[in-house]
């Protein structure tokens, strides 16, 4: 039985997100939300989401990054080039649970780049979830889940802001590599 919070399996495909603050270490969920998870790892393939910030940080909501062209939180597309996004992809199995990884969009349905963000409190973000028999871009997709590394996820939860929640020193993602679980 399908577990979110469960350690990889073998064959499964994870992500380590190298970090100025450390590393953090998550499952990726190509066999339940396909284009939802595979678009994650090409762009981690492609290079990038080297040295890219996370630049936007609320402490008790959830940290966000992935914008490589602005990296401002303006920017950046899927995988498969320049001004291109993907549509959301749910599943009820996947829920917006402390480490979650998840994709930041418009309120527009197909609206996916390469922002992603990860949940942070251990509950109360359970609103962000797809409702049941909601509009094709209400709720936000799941892709993954941290196995590893909450202490750099509460780390850089930590750090202190601006009003408009970018940290003052730079937190940035050094690499995202992709492996597979033998």
């Amino acid at each position: 039985m399908f577990n979110q919070l469960g350690q990889p399996a073998s064959g499964e495909t994870i992500a380590v997100i190298k970090t100025n603050h450390g590393e953090m270490r998550a499952r990726l969920f190509s066999d339940i939300v396909g284009e939802g998870a595979t678009n994650f790892i090409e762009l981690a393939e492609q290079g990038k989401y080297k040295d890219v910030p996370f630049h936007r940080v609320i402490k008790g909501f959830m940290i966000q990054g992935g914008d490589f062209t602005n990296k401002n939180g303006t920017g950046g597309h899927s995988a498969k080039g320049p001004k291109t996004t993907i549509g959301d992809r749910y599943d009820s199995k996947l829920s917006h649970l402390r480490g979650a990884l998840s994709w930041a969009k418009t309120a527009m349905p197909n609206s996916i780049g390469s922002q992603f963000f990860i949940v942070h409190p251990e509950e109360g973000t359970h609103f962000l979830d797809h409702p049941q028999g909601g509009g094709p871009a209400e709720g936000y997709s799941v892709f993954g889940q941290l196995f590893d590394g909450f202490d750099v996820l509460d780390s850089i939860a930590g750090v202190k802001t601006d009003g408009r929640d970018r940290p003052f020193d730079d937190v940035i993602i050094e690499d995202v590599t992709i492996e597979k679980v033998p």
